[in-house]
């Protein structure tokens, strides 16, 4: 079995294309040219019970494959579906890029539960058929800003994922009506927490565990490979656990993620997250996105640099970081940016902005 390769740039045509290839027993991939795959991955043997394939988001380098079962997808369905309070001939509004995990999973969610897959174009938003929404903060923001602007719209319900929601979008979105579900996760693991007015706590069916600051999970969402890279696994009393790298807190069943692992700044002696720094960073009101990155340093080993997107000056932002961070994780250079590359499901990219 092999994949079934689908560019195109059309995002309505590209899934149902992908929805046409699952139908027929084969494994679609979306493709985007601004991120080109190895022929070797694109023409590998899959594992025997692979349906569905997908890019990572590509945050930190070339776009690997993440390949599943059709079930993995399926058992976050139903509850999903009790919690939004989506049925069937309900829509479904899902306007990220169609290359994107989230959006081929949004199709296959639609397509099992019978929903209309809303995607919008330059000239119709869709507002007005659908009940709920699948968005990342990204869209979230271009979604208010339509709501605000008065488009007419049947949403009540938005389902958020992707990246860090900022207070400020929550409350925009709860000032207009909205009720707003979010979760973690990771393309290898789809659905790991979700937070519906209580916190970050498990999924259905999910368990978790905490090691070295590390989360592990064990899931039938787990995906069965990752072509191109490596998904960590391991074995305890003959349950399998797998993990990403998030690092997580726990209090009280509530889980808090503080970021990747393996992105972490080692500055004088200190080590800094990234996550933890443009979490402080997204707080301010006059900044619309933030990257942190560790700068090699003569004399600090590395430097924290930051560069943020939005109309905040750098004086602002050294004093509002003074109040809130210690002093290893305050940025010591500082760029302003109009725009920072973002992925097809609109996360930050993870690379200097000038090799963006």
């Amino acid at each position: 079995m092999q994949l079934k390769i689908i560019d195109h740039p059309d995002a309505a045509e590209a899934l149902t294309a992908a929805l046409a290839v699952h139908n027929a027993g084969a494994v679609p991939l979306i493709v985007d040219w601004r991120a080109p795959i190895a022929d070797d991955l694109q023409n590998c043997r899959l594992p025997e019970a692979t349906a569905w394939a997908a890019l990572t988001s590509g945050t930190t380098g070339a776009p690997k494959i993440v390949v599943r079962t059709a079930a993995s997808w399926q058992v976050a369905f139903q509850p999903l579906n009790v919690e939004l309070g989506l049925r069937a001939g309900e829509g479904l509004w899902m306007p990220v890029h169609q290359v994107s995990s989230m959006a081929l999973f949004s199709a296959a969610w639609a397509q099992d539960s019978g929903f209309e897959l809303v995607i919008p174009t330059p000239t119709e938003a869709g507002l007005a058929r659908a009940t709920a929404a699948h968005v990342t903060p990204a869209w979230l923001e271009r979604l208010l800003t339509m709501l605000e602007a008065g488009h007419s719209s049947t949403l009540d319900t938005v389902l958020v994922g992707g990246d860090h929601l900022p207070p400020e979008l929550l409350h925009r979105a709860e000032a207009v009506g909205l009720r707003v579900v979010t979760y973690a996760g990771a393309a290898e693991l789809s659905f790991v927490a979700w937070d519906r007015g209580d916190g970050l706590q498990p999924f259905e069916g999910v368990a978790t565990r905490i090691a070295d600051g590390q989360l592990w999970v064990s899931s039938p969402q787990i995906a069965l490979d990752v072509l191109g890279g490596t998904l960590r696994r391991d074995v305890i009393d003959g349950i399998e656990w797998a993990t990403v790298g998030d690092r997580v807190t726990e209090d009280h069943g509530v889980l808090e993620f503080l970021g990747r692992g393996d992105g972490a700044i080692l500055t004088a002696g200190a080590t800094v997250v990234p996550a933890e720094v443009e979490a402080v960073l997204h707080s301010h009101p006059d900044v619309t996105g933030s990257l942190v990155m560790g700068q090699p340093d003569t004399v600090l080993g590395q430097r924290v640099v930051a560069w943020v997107e939005g109309p905040a000056d750098v004086g602002q932002l050294r004093d509002w970081v003074r109040s809130r961070l210690p002093k290893a994780a305050r940025p010591v250079q500082w760029h302003a940016v109009e725009h920072l590359a973002r992925t097809a499901s609109g996360k930050i990219r993870r690379v200097l902005p000038e090799e963006a």
